[in-house]
């Protein structure tokens, strides 16, 4: 039988890692150890250099030593970028995340041992392995791998509904981390990073008392007024709707996830008066955020993104990922700007109805049900615009230009 408290327990530690993402390792650990599996990867491939695509390791267990690791990928990267192509085909439709086995990589086992990157893995001690697309929108980022030894075989029964059952979660900590993880990266301070960020951040107890908010959040605290802290110090949304839903994530862990490899659409939408706009609001639970200095802390973590405000987006990136025309890009540039359709309109020099028609294609292109929705995907593709450039930055670091 299925441990379904250790399931759980997995679970809650995945979104721990979200805001520290030093934990994966820790939590890939514990997930190959739910499955009964050799090691796992959280991992991605990297489309930006010269010499071509490069598959990269962002995470992995712990036993797995990373100069073996890069040696590996370094001598097998045609092999992999090969079969990482065939478990995306094998599961790239829908929302949901499947795990793909290694036996769509071949027509027989005996004709994959021949592969080269095959042999290489059982001399590790690897036989069998499973990849997954945890996140839709980006096809090249978030990718899951786990191994498996000979005798523990492919998972099936209970091992397999267990991964099942995590995986959902892994692409939500790791969509909703990315506002955070490369500045976690380059700074270590992670309360002083969460000043930085454009993105709202508030943390609460079970209970719903504040226990941080960034300068974002109490921005929209103090303009947007979409929250109000109470005389008990409990963050309490206006809107009775977001109230519920809120209420919902709040109750279980297992209430999270439920949109699979496009987190973004599990977002609650707290409308603001401009037109067509809202807070995008993700929570993630938490367990043990050790960054508070609590030794036994359970409670959520609260992203908000304020869409009324204006984001410099990449819109040729954005356009060649969705197949979007010359128009269509133009349109969604100006989405971006926080415009009403009648602006747009009126700036494009076309008809209302020509400029409603080329949204709802922008919409459905991008499988978004709404603007807010839109908006959250495109700030996805660039994570370094939420940085406030308004906070003096130190090293090396990329300038961002935000508008």
């Amino acid at each position: 039988m299925q441990d379904n408290q250790g399931v759980d327990r997995v679970i809650l530690s995945i979104y721990d890692a979200a805001v520290e993402p030093d934990r994966w390792p820790e939590v890939l650990d514990r997930i190959a150890k739910l499955a009964d599996a050799r090691g796992a990867f959280i991992f991605d491939i990297d489309t930006s250099r010269r010499d071509g695509p490069r598959v990269g390791a962002t995470y992995h267990t712990t036993n797995y030593e990373r100069p073996l690791i890069e040696a590996y990928l370094k001598a097998h990267n045609e092999e992999e970028l090969r079969d990482q192509a065939t478990f995306a085909a094998f599961s790239r439709s829908g929302d949901q995340v499947e795990l793909v086995p290694d036996t769509v990589l071949a027509p027989s086992r005996q004709e994959l041992m021949q592969h080269a990157n095959a042999q290489t893995m059982a001399s590790y001690g690897i036989h069998h392995r499973a990849g997954a697309l945890l996140n839709k929108d980006h096809y090249y980022s978030d990718r899951f791998a786990v191994q498996f030894s000979q005798r523990a075989g492919p998972p099936s029964g209970d091992r397999l509904r267990a991964l099942h059952a995590v995986m959902p979660h892994i692409a939500k900590a790791l969509n909703v981390g990315r506002h955070t993880s490369r500045q976690f990266t380059a700074r270590h301070a992670i309360l002083d990073v969460f000043d930085l960020l454009r993105i709202g951040i508030c943390i609460v107890t079970a209970s719903g008392e504040v226990v941080m908010a960034n300068k974002e959040f109490e921005r929209q605290l103090d303009e947007v007024g979409a929250f109000r802290v109470d005389h008990t110090k409990r963050l309490v949304a206006r809107n009775e709707s977001v109230r519920l839903e809120l209420s919902n994530l709040f109750a279980s862990a297992g209430n999270h996830g439920k949109f699979g490899a496009r987190p973004r659409k599990e977002a609650i939408l707290h409308p603001l008066e401009q037109e067509g706009m809202a807070l995008c609001l993700e929570v993630t639970p938490l367990f043990m955020p050790d960054m508070l200095g609590e030794r036994a802390f359970s409670g959520f973590a609260l992203f908000s993104l304020d869409t009324s405000q204006t984001y410099n987006i990449d819109t040729s990136f954005l356009a060649q990922a969705f197949s979007l025309t010359k128009s269509e890009e133009a349109i969604l540039s100006m989405l971006a700007e926080g415009l009403t359709n009648a602006q747009i309109s009126e700036r494009r020099d076309r008809s209302l109805e020509t400029v409603s028609s080329q949204v709802k294609t922008v919409l459905a292109k991008t499988m978004s049900q709404n603007r807010t929705q839109l908006i959250r995907l495109a700030t996805e593709f660039n994570p370094r615009m939420f940085v406030d450039q308004t906070v003096p930055h130190t090293g090396d670091e990329e300038q961002v230009h935000t508008k």
